[in-house]
């Protein structure tokens, strides 16, 4: 251990409690704030989707949107890989001299990147999916067709969204979360409305996301229009390929209860389920809102020799708190909530839809160990994670695939672990100082 950060550690020590104290009162509170409340607005929004969904659609197509719903969550943690890599290096660019120049010149070359990138990963996607609905029990391929256009559109969102979150404009990134939100509601409404079915309620997406980007960038439009020709920053290929490995395990982890039901139980059954995965995943709406301020504040600390311990413990109270108390809720009304949103078309969940909820709870608090282990460079967590969803697999495939109290405890078990392993990856030694490593030139 260094003298440097002997003493640093020391200074922690001493501070104690007071850690907490200046932070309550700091812009940190009140950009979590903004996000909080936009975040959980928007989650309301997409929560009355699932909601209408699934009183409008008969429950096997109403499982047939759960299931590429949870497709589109996963591909969803895959962008927000390239949005938190955006948002690091914005949030590094932003606070160095010349940085609007800088921003600019980083923002452009990944806009073009993800033009580029964004074109080419959805063709694929259009040709495996007959294949992939074969491989689901779907009817046909028109649902995933429908989700086709989300993945371009994830490349470019992806690059105005990072670049929000890294200038912390929270109140703007609220704005276009918000409006996609209400506009998928909005089309989803309607398209169902004129017979679509699950198709329509899944095309809703792409069609608020295509909408949204034109307010974003807006936002972003005195960055696209500088032209001072600044050297645009280059991307550490390492930190982007562990960015992308941490949230595709995050995101396979926490949807693959909805793949695993519809492809190893009857459709009714799946049906029957899916209520389960849209209640659950209320668990969520406001750990994504504290995760994206959770990023930029502590490369921010980081750069300055501050502790991001601080902000770490007030993330993960604000993401476990509300799950918590919701799961309780789930544990003695559980034919009683499902009835009440989702009529008597769906059968009584039982203790699955509170062990699901304490699951997603769980979960929640594994995005904030991610968050902070990016920020941070740590990527051991990553690591442990990759592990640990291993092990969820095979414990689903090995004792889930008759029993859906066993494939819930299995969730629970692989959600405590990985806090577990946030812990003792993630608390214990000192963040470095100075900026990302630049390896090779990207994205």
């Amino acid at each position: 251990m260094t003298a440097e950060s002997e003493h640093l550690r020391n200074s922690y020590a001493n501070h104690g409690q007071a850690w907490l104290h200046p932070l309550l009162r700091s812009v940190a509170l009140r950009h979590g704030m903004i996000m909080s409340a936009a975040m959980t607005l928007a989650g309301v929004l997409d929560y009355a989707i699932n909601v209408l969904a699934g009183r409008w659609l008969a429950p096997v197509e109403y499982g047939i949107f759960v299931c590429v719903a949870a497709i589109l969550q996963v591909l969803t943690y895959l962008a927000i890989s390239i949005r938190n890599v955006v948002a690091f290096y914005t949030a590094n660019l932003s606070a160095q001299s010349d940085s609007f120049r800088q921003v600019g010149a980083f923002v452009q070359r990944a806009w073009r990147w993800a033009w580029e990138w964004g074109l080419m990963a959805t063709a694929p996607v259009v040709l495996i999916s007959p294949f992939l609905a074969r491989l689901l029990r779907l009817p046909n391929p028109r649902p995933l067709w429908a989700a086709a256009p989300v993945v371009g559109l994830l490349f470019m969102r992806a690059i105005t969204d990072g670049a929000l979150q890294g200038m912390q404009a929270f109140a703007g990134f609220g704005v276009v979360q918000v409006s996609q939100s209400l506009l998928r509601l909005l089309f989803a409404a309607g398209l169902i409305w004129l017979g679509w079915q699950a198709a329509g309620a899944i095309a809703a997406l792409p069609l608020a996301m295509a909408v949204v980007l034109v307010p974003a960038m807006r936002y972003l439009r005195p960055y696209f229009q500088d032209k001072s020709q600044v050297a645009a920053r280059p991307v550490s290929w390492h930190y982007s390929s562990y960015t992308l490995l941490g949230l595709a395990a995050f995101g396979v982890m926490a949807n693959l209860d909805a793949l695993c039901v519809k492809r190893f139980f009857s459709p009714r059954l799946a049906g029957d389920y899916a209520p389960v995965v849209t209640l659950a995943k209320i668990s969520l709406f406001v750990p994504l809102a504290v995760g994206i301020i959770l990023l930029p504040k502590a490369v921010q600390r980081q750069a300055t020799g501050r502790d991001p311990r601080p902000i770490l413990l007030l993330s993960l109270a604000g993401a476990l708190a509300p799950g918590l108390f919701l799961t309780v809720f789930y544990f003695l009304f559980p034919g009683y909530v499902v009835k009440f949103i989702f009529t008597d078309a769906y059968a009584n969940p039982g203790i699955v839809l509170g062990l699901a909820s304490l699951a997603a709870s769980l979960y929640a608090g594994l995005n904030i160990w991610l968050n902070y282990a990016l920020s941070l460079e740590r990527p051991a967590f990553i690591y442990a994670l990759v592990g640990v969803l291993v092990g969820q697999a095979a414990g689903m495939f090995l004792f889930g695939r008759e029993s859906l109290v066993h494939m819930a405890l299995v969730m629970v078990s692989a959600g405590a672990l990985g806090n577990l392993a946030g812990f003792f990856t993630g608390w214990y030694g000192m963040p470095a100082r100075g900026v990302v490593r630049t390896e090779l030139a990207g994205p």
